[in-house]
């Protein structure tokens, strides 16, 4: 969309999958993308190609997005930067595979810490330059399980995901009057490592399930994204955008 370019904004969990195709395709925008994610040498090399592909500037950091100090160093660096920011996309998360019987209480803690409190945290430093600016998108990515429990999901996943549902529709609330606009966007069964973590036959089941008979691309949530991202969607807030092929209907 056109109306995104000369916007700014931040993508966490950008180094690869889901996080990456969203940066990516933003910049391709015309969007000047600021990256972070655990995986330095990965982020990097994800940073370049987006500087190649696209021209546009971008900041890529290497940061644990669960301490706070870290998260508003980020933000602060990148909007001396960029000078504003207009898009935050709370992308990360981390899903491990496990059954109750085997989620013990600190891995439970570490994937709410990834998955909400680090969404808080970003939510929390970028709405003081929002609300000044009179403008601002958030988009949280969700996760199908957070509204059906999912089919493979983890408990402790599938709770996260809910938590962040319940999030975004409060937050909306707060900063709505601000032009401030905040959604979730729920994946279904998405081609990345994460999906690449289970079977081929646990990924069938989600093929079988759907309408469109496949899984979806990062591609796909990186086009909602940028229809959310955008001064087009000024009227849509509070909303869970699914995009899962129909194996949710809703």
């Amino acid at each position: 969309m056109e109306s995104l370019k000369g916007m700014r904004a931040i993508i966490t969990g950008a180094a690869q999958g889901m996080g990456k195709g969203i940066a990516l395709y933003l910049a391709s925008r015309g969007v000047d993308v600021a990256i972070c994610d655990l995986k330095k040498e990965t982020l990097e090399q994800t940073a370049d190609e987006i500087r190649m592909k696209t021209g546009q500037k971008v900041i890529a950091r290497a940061l644990d997005i669960t301490r706070e100090s870290d998260v508003k160093g980020f933000v602060k660096e990148v909007l001396t930067s960029f000078g504003a920011l207009d898009i935050l996309v709370n992308n990360a998360g981390i899903h491990p595979l496990k059954p109750i019987e085997e989620i013990e209480g600190d891995e439970w803690d570490r994937v709410f810490a990834v998955n909400v409190k680090a969404s808080f945290y970003f939510c929390k430093a970028v709405l003081p330059a929002m609300r000044e600016k009179k403008f601002g998108r958030i988009i949280n990515i969700s996760s199908e399980a957070g509204k059906n429990g999912g089919t493979v999901a983890a408990l402790h996943y599938a709770a996260s995901k809910g938590a962040v549902l319940a999030f975004v529709r409060n937050l909306a609330q707060q900063v709505g009057a601000d032009g401030i606009t905040v959604n979730a966007i729920a994946p279904g069964r998405i081609s990345t490592a994460m999906s690449g973590a289970v079977s081929p036959e646990e990924n069938q089941k989600f093929i079988d399930n759907s309408i469109t008979k496949s899984l979806g691309t990062p591609e796909d949530i990186a086009y909602a994204v940028s229809y959310l991202a955008s001064r087009e969607a000024s009227f849509v807030t509070a909303e869970t955008m699914m995009v899962n092929g129909g194996t949710l209907r809703d």
